[in-house]
């Protein structure tokens, strides 16, 4: 997969300003994408990758916001076709320092991993090489 978009699905904009902050130091051209309403980025996905004409992305999902969790967007997202999922790759990005997230983001089929907030530079370079 050769990444060409970040999509932010985090509902404090303070995180997804400083997310999108670092990414464009590491990768100044890259299409940066931020929701803070994860019922809007779901439909985003839905939208937006349709089979075979979507660019790649890295999706930085949170674990805990209002309106719907993290995790209640990795069940929804389970809907979605095969073909649309081999497009994403799924990271979570959360302050949350519990243990039992970490163990069910490793345990979740569609997470590749799980991220401590706030990003990092580093973090950035790595994870987009993993998937390069």
């Amino acid at each position: 997969m050769n990444t060409k978009r970040f999509i932010l699905v985090d509902d404090d904009m303070f995180n997804n300003n400083l997310c999108k902050m670092y990414i464009q130091y590491v990768y100044p051209t890259m299409e940066i994408v931020d929701f803070t309403l994860p019922e809007r980025g779901f439909e985003y996905l839905k939208s937006e990758f349709t089979v075979g004409e979507a660019t790649p992305a890295i999706l930085l999902l949170d674990i805990n916001m209002p309106t719907m969790t993290g995790w209640d967007f990795l069940e929804k997202y389970e809907e979605l076709d095969q073909r649309v999922k081999e497009q994403i790759s799924i990271y979570i990005l959360s302050s949350s320092v519990d243990p039992r997230d970490k163990e069910k983001a490793d345990n979740n089929k569609y997470v590749k991993g799980y991220l401590e907030k706030p990003l990092q530079v580093d973090v950035i370079k790595k994870i987009s090489q993993e998937i390069n």
